[in-house]
Parts: C-alpha cells; structure tokens; sequence
C-alpha cells in the first residue's frame, strides 16, 4: 500500500511540472520550466558572430564561478548550431546553451538583441534584462545568495 502511495504522489507532483524539453547545441536534452524554474536562472542569449558576446564571456565565467546558486543557460541564435558548439568548446563554457535559432524562446522575453542577459526568478518573471555584465546583473545576483 505504502508503495503505491508513493508512486501515486510522484505521478501527481511530475504532472504538476511544465517543464519544456529543449535541444542543446550539442544535440543533448534539455529540460526546463521557465515559468517556474527549480532556482533562478541565468539566460545568456548569445551567437558565435557577435562579438561583444565574445568580449562578455570572461566576465559571465566570473560571475558564474561566484553565483553558483542559481542556474547558468545559454540561449544559442546562431542558424547553425554546431557553429555555437564550437565556440563553446573553444571558450570552454561552463554552462550549456539551448539552440534557439528561430528565436521561439527569445520571443517569449522579448530579446531584440545579441547580447542579452536575463536573470529569472523562481516564479518565472524577468528580474533583470541587460546587454552586459554590470553592477544591476551583479546586484540582482548577490539578491539570491543564500
């Protein structure tokens, strides 16, 4: 009896998740829930042809290395994606990046531009939209420190 309980609350809960699969630029699964993510997360909507988001990864690597509390993503726009997964082999990225060529999650924020730095909180809503690495992105990190 006690078993079947268990996996009776285990289907509820997993039914009550929205999470979205979503392919990496590696071709790996990704799953998540925007609308209400575990933690906060770090969105880093970004191309291998841009170059200031070339010129923002040291910085976001920084800050990764300090804000291990909440989720690091990237958003890959490149048309290709294996020409994203380079680049994140070369910079040895430390956070894996989502293929969103056709821009259908950017969308959902809103992202007009690359780079483009969103930080979620745990219900889902945009705390801080930015292009750079700056004193709000980091202020709006330190807010989940725990």
């Amino acid at each position: 009896m006690n078993r079947i309980l268990t996996l009776v609350i285990m289907l509820f809960v997993s039914s009550l998740s929205n999470a979205t699969e979503y392919s990496s630029i590696h071709g790996e699964t990704i799953k998540i829930d925007f609308n209400a993510p575990t933690k906060p997360i770090v969105l880093i909507v970004w191309a291998s042809w841009c170059g200031y988001c070339m010129a923002e990864i040291p910085h976001l690597k920084k800050e990764f290395s300090e804000h291990g509390n909440v989720q690091w993503l990237g958003l890959n726009v490149n048309k290709n994606p294996q020409d994203g997964a380079e680049i994140e082999l070369k910079k040895s990225l430390p956070w894996r990046s989502i293929s969103d060529p056709d821009l259908i999650i950017g969308d959902q924020f809103n992202v007009r531009g690359t780079p483009t730095l969103l930080v979620l909180n745990t219900q889902g809503q945009v705390v801080h939209k930015g292009r750079r690495v700056d004193a709000d992105f980091k202020a709006t990190l330190d807010s989940f420190a725990p």
